[in-house]
């Protein structure tokens, strides 16, 4: 489970990257510089959030991984809500390593 209040106070997307080669938001504030790789903005929850985001981005997968199995259980009717509900939490948690 990744702890999101690391990130709370990032620059508010949408992102996008400029033809320049760097990464702003929707009011244009610079976040990062691609060909310098540095943060122009000093805000380190921006930092945090950039650096994190193959970790985030592996975190969507598993979640979307385990609605999935849960569909699928709950398709073939080989789970009951009870059983649903368990799932969701140990989904939730990070606990569904196998």
């Amino acid at each position: 489970m990744i702890d999101t209040d690391k990130y709370e106070g990032h620059t508010e997307g949408p992102w996008n990257l400029t033809p320049e080669g760097h990464i702003v938001a929707d009011d244009m504030t610079v976040v990062c510089n691609k060909y310098t790789k540095r943060i122009v903005e000093t805000n380190h929850k921006d930092t945090r959030l950039i650096a994190d985001a193959p970790l985030l981005l592996e975190e969507v997968k598993r979640l979307r991984e385990g609605l999935q199995e849960m569909l699928n259980d709950f398709e073939t009717k080989k789970t009951d809500m009870w059983t649903m509900r368990k799932r969701i939490e140990t989904i939730l948690k990070g606990d569904d390593e196998e």
